[in-house]
């Protein structure tokens, strides 16, 4: 069984990552929200029971709440309910709600379960200011707790290590993985019509895509970074893709000259987020670290990589492990815009280069991240907890 509130179309990275790792299993039941794909012919048996999920504020936050505690029991109600079909282990995407369902799963039936973090969860909560820290005591009981944490990253690895006191040998890694042949169907032509309709004529696009919201993405950054490549590069074009409250990094346009050159989209359906993928001339994502928070490995980069894209991304967290500094893209200062910028300007400058990088992330994710290898360890993985749950049992 797994318990997820990111399963396709919904959260197309994470939600990406899990199917590849579960879609194939037969004998699986993924709890997944109501705006979930139903999975047909994919393998696992895809419910889609979530109320809440996706849904946050009400009055006292109390969707946020509800959508909590509904993650967090899921696991229980299935067991209580489906007495003759309780699963054999329980995986939790992401620590916290599930994570702590899992542990509770255990200690009431005995079934093992096994936690997939992907990074910024585990310092997020650094800074809990709950009564008694709860939410990081929580967070850390479901780790420990837990047969085995799989991991996006090493980073994520020794983040989860380190602070939360897993062992070792509980910690594997498993890297993300992206659909390969999503948007291969369509006619070039249309991409370009898409593009044209929403920045123009034949202009230089460098594009960038994530929640508005999370600040260590570096969206200003991009923006500031903006206005010293269009003294370089004439009619440049940033274009912004994702989701939240604009209104901060448009003021951030403002002051820095370059309302006309910055295109926000807000969020887009998947159909047109890969449009832009396949036709801008640079991605850029300049993540940093923001207080205790940055990104855990940037699926986004690897989206990019797919159309042979050359990517210039923030050198921290696990974004090293995403993208190969000189080969498949550029690492950089994400909090410096001169760099950022310098970077950039130099891409869109030097095509034979640009196109060199873009072809080497290409061949990399087809060959890394395309779900084969991380199936199968994936699978490994579970086959060895069931196989130690086997021995356990009288």
């Amino acid at each position: 069984m797994a318990v997820t509130n990111a399963w396709p179309p919904m959260a197309a990275g994470a939600g990406g990552l899990l199917k590849g790792m579960l879609g194939r299993r037969r004998d699986t039941v993924v709890l997944a929200p109501r705006a979930a794909g139903d999975g047909a012919g994919e393998g696992a048996r895809v419910l889609p029971v979530l109320r809440f999920s996706g849904r946050t504020g009400g009055p006292f936050k109390i969707y946020s709440v509800l959508h909590q505690l509904e993650v967090l029991l899921a696991p229980l109600v299935w067991c209580l309910i489906h007495r003759s079909r309780r699963p054999e282990l329980v995986v939790c995407v992401q620590p916290l709600a599930a994570g702590v369902g899992g542990w509770l799963t255990r200690r009431l039936f005995g079934i093992p379960y096994l936690v997939l973090v992907h990074g910024e969860e585990l310092t997020l909560l650094l800074r809990d200011r709950t009564p008694f820290r709860l939410r990081l005591r929580l967070q850390r009981l479901a780790l420990r707790g837990a047969a085995a944490v799989v991991c996006n990253t090493t980073n994520t690895r020794r983040a989860a290590a380190e602070l939360y006191g897993v062992p070792e040998a509980k910690l594997w890694v498993v890297y993300p993985a992206i659909d390969i042949e999503e948007g291969e169907g369509e006619p070039v032509s249309a991409a370009l019509a898409f593009r044209e309709r929403l920045v123009g004529g034949n202009v230089p696009v460098i594009l960038t895509v994530g929640r508005l919201s999370e600040r260590h993405k570096g969206f200003d950054t991009a923006i500031l970074a903006t206005a010293a490549i269009a003294r370089s590069v004439p009619h440049v074009k940033l274009v912004i893709v994702g989701p939240g409250d604009q209104s901060a990094l448009r003021a951030t346009a403002k002051s820095a000259g370059v309302t006309e050159r910055v295109v926000f989209t807000g969020l887009l359906d998947r159909v047109d987020l890969l449009r832009l993928f396949r036709t801008c001339d640079v991605f850029l994502l300049p993540g940093r670290e923001v207080g205790t928070t940055a990104e855990g490995f940037g699926i986004v980069y690897l989206e990019a990589a797919r159309f042979a894209k050359p990517v210039v991304a923030g050198r921290a967290g696990g974004v090293p492990e995403a993208v190969v500094d000189g080969t498949t893209g550029v690492l950089v200062d994400g909090g410096s815009a001169a760099e950022v910028a310098g970077a950039v300007a130099a891409l869109l400058a030097d095509r034979p280069r640009a196109e060199r990088l873009g072809q080497e992330g290409r061949e990399r994710v087809l060959r890394d991240f395309d779900g084969r290898r991380q199936h199968e360890q994936f699978a490994r993985l579970v086959e060895e907890l069931l196989g130690a749950r086997e021995r356990e049992e009288p």
